[in-house]
């Protein structure tokens, strides 16, 4: 049997194609009910609950949970850890699948082979092969990977023949993505993707929670969000929250800590305007896609939703307002990729010739895929575009790479990048491959080099010397790839770049206690980390206010000493004041990179200046790295970060770990640093 698995941040869902009625068909689960939280619960006792059980266990705080790991999709990074094993995404995502393969199993009555998996149109190369592998570690076959708005389009298109041009708005749990895609009689053709893949449903939830919170605060001086069961509680039953001002127009949430008891009342209306910030970062994901393909709001007939968090009321109301075209709801809200994938295994199965003719299906990259290359002047590494974002897929470009008469080398090492930026520590360096087996008699040499997306958006090398095909292998990215963003005449290990590192702290109420603390240390573990003669640090705090509080040094005596002096609100109880400006004044001007890192566990008063003031320093050439706490607001930090991945989000207890990591990043140079 093949199905259609939509393997989401929040609810995963299976479908199978039926021949009998020509439709796809949702697999419920053992639950009897067609979407499954994408929940993992690790008892005590050593059992693993998944799915509706691990929900009930989470929304009680029993056990540790793991929950939006689709977030961290292939950077391989360790999601969670228990009895002594570390559990990455991917492990996480394996687990959900042999869960909702072995449900669909018994509620079909067959056995699983095959299943098309979906993900977000922005997934990234290492994203997209983790998830297939994932599918491929529970025994099945994965022949294809497709796109979630992709998916969507497909089950609304084979219900309707009408020619039409769509834009496919897909707000799920924890991804959004926006497709635009015509649907013809028999076509499906998309014509350009743009996406957000850490914005979603989970930031809704989010700004309920704060605002509940804040309000407790207030009225009591004890925080709920301090007491980690407690917090999970708050942000399971914000979900259903949600769900109700859905439907109602107000909501009213008790909570319940340290002996303290109060309902509060959230209206829509209050609901809607707390988060107007969030709607604005999916338009913004819009417009850009919009002028990336020179289209006009004009050129699109209809808005199709897709994703539960589209059921949300203003979300229909926000894009009617600020597009103009009509907003197409249905019943397959949380279905409709599912169905999709479902119909695409159909279409990929051996014995679906006619279906195949009957629909054809074709899809684009998110992603421009370049290589790294030298500049014209050789004074620089520059990223070189092979396959533009948005190009058909699959896409193949083929480009001859000479090797010098007297050169008597007998490898080629190629780096692949995935980005727009022209400089290659402002791209994901996704692979290292080394060539050989080519004849080199010392005359010059010429190898052709094929750069290809194939039809799932995995990045393939190939490479041959006239009509014979070379030896291409795969070797690991170095740890140090500072070089990039060097001379290229100069080795690697003489690259010695100059950095300048503004640590701007967040000093309102809710960093006090705990936070403020595993704060210092993680700062003075990360200095001493970075300290050397070609590194300064400079200390800012922030509140309703800014201060300078240590000005750029390398003295690490000095910049340590300075940490202490960071009080919880000395600069005011709120965050309406942005350090950025203040930070680009301290760092501009100084040789070398310039790096931002903010720590903040709230939401800013003033977003908006804080967004230009962002813009500033990418203008400057430098760096922000934000690292939220708590309830930090995740889509306004990946607004204020200045490199993909630059938004991080952790706890307290792994806030240590965080700074670390963006330590090791620093050190190798491969957290997109411009040298100035």
């Amino acid at each position: 049997m093949k199905v259609g698995i939509d393997l989401g941040t929040t609810y995963s869902a299976v479908a199978r194609y039926d021949k009998a009625s020509n439709k796809p068909v949702m697999l419920n689960n053992s639950f009897g009910k067609e979407i499954t939280p994408s929940v993992i619960c690790f008892l005590d006792d050593g059992d693993i609950l998944v799915g509706e059980d691990a929900k009930d266990m989470q929304s009680n705080g029993t056990g540790v949970n793991a929950a939006a790991f689709k977030r961290n999709m292939g950077d391989g990074s360790i999601v969670v850890s228990f009895n002594g094993k570390d559990y990455t995404a991917e492990d996480l995502s394996a687990m959900l699948l042999k869960h909702l393969i072995e449900d669909a199993e018994k509620a079909a009555g067959e056995k699983i082979d095959e299943a098309v998996i979906t993900v977000p149109a922005y997934f990234e190369d290492a994203q997209r092969t983790a998830t297939k592998r994932a599918g491929e570690a529970c025994g099945i076959k994965v022949p294809k990977i497709i796109n979630e708005p992709t998916a969507a389009a497909i089950s609304y298109g084979y219900k309707h023949s009408a020619d039409k041009t769509l834009l496919v708005y897909d707000l799920g749990g924890g991804t959004f993505d926006v497709t635009i895609v015509r649907v013809t009689k028999g076509s499906i053709e998309v014509i350009g993707t743009n996406g957000n893949h850490i914005l979603g449903g989970k930031d809704w939830d989010a700004a309920i929670v704060k605002f509940v919170c804040d309000r407790f605060v207030n009225e009591f001086d004890v925080d709920p969000r301090d007491d980690l069961p407690t917090k999970n509680e708050l942000i399971v039953a914000a979900e259903g929250y949600k769900k109700t001002l859905s439907i109602a127009e107000s909501v009213t949430i008790p909570i319940n800590y340290e002996g303290c008891s109060e309902k509060y009342t959230l209206t829509r209306d209050e609901f809607e305007s707390m988060t107007e910030h969030l709607m604005n970062a999916t338009k913004e994901v819009c417009e850009d896609l919009m002028d990336s393909l020179g289209m006009q709001w004009t050129d699109i007939d209809e808005i199709l939703l897709c994703g539960g968090s589209t059921r949300m009321p203003g979300v229909a109301k926000f894009l009617k307002s600020f597009t103009g075209r009509e907003v197409v709801t249905h019943s397959d809200t949380d279905l409709a990729v599912a169905k999709g994938a479902a119909i695409t295994a159909e279409l990929y199965s051996s014995n679906a010739t006619g279906m195949r003719a009957a629909m054809q299906v074709s899809d684009v990259t998110a992603h421009s895929l370049g290589a790294l290359s030298v500049s014209q002047d050789g004074k620089k590494y520059v990223n070189e575009i092979m396959i533009k974002r948005n190009s058909k897929v699959p896409s193949t470009c083929k480009k001859q790479f000479s090797i010098k008469p007297g050169n008597m080398t007998d490898k080629i090492e190629v780096y692949t990048l995935q980005g727009e930026s022209r400089i290659p520590l402002d791209c994901n360096v996704l692979a290292k491959v080394v060539i050989t087996g080519f004849y080199n008699d010392g005359k010059g040499v010429i190898i052709d080099i094929e750069y290809n997306y194939d039809e799932n958006g995995i990045v393939n090398i190939r490479a041959s010397q006239g009509e014979e095909p070379l030896d291409v292998k795969s070797e690991p990215v170095p740890d140090d790839i500072r070089w990039m963003g060097g001379d290229p005449h100069d080795k690697p290990s003489d690259v010695k770049i100059a950095k300048n590192i503004a640590i701007c702290v967040d000093l309102s109420r809710s960093m006090e206690g705990e936070p403020i603390e595993a704060a210092k240390d993680s700062i003075r573990s990360f200095v001493r980390t970075l300290s050397d003669e070609q590194t300064k640090f400079s200390l800012i705090g922030f509140g309703d206010k800014v201060k300078v509080v240590q000005e750029l040094t390398n003295d690490t005596d000095v910049i340590i000493n300075s940490i202490e002096e960071l009080k919880v609100k000395m600069l005011g109880r709120g965050t309406d004041a942005s350090p950025l400006d203040t930070a680009r004044m301290v760092i501009g001007g100084q040789p070398g990179v310039g790096i931002i890192v903010v720590l903040t566990d709230g939401i800013w008063g003033k977003r908006d200046n804080a967004v230009d003031q962002a813009l500033g320093c990418r203008t400057d050439g430098i760096t922000i790295i934000a690292i939220g706490l708590g309830e930090a607001d995740t889509s306004f930090l990946r607004q204020i970060a200045t490199v993909d991945d630059g938004a991080l989000f952790t706890t307290i207890d792994k806030l240590g770990d965080t700074f670390g990591t963006i330590a090791t990043a620093i050190s190798a140079g491969n957290m997109g640093l411009a040298v100035r």
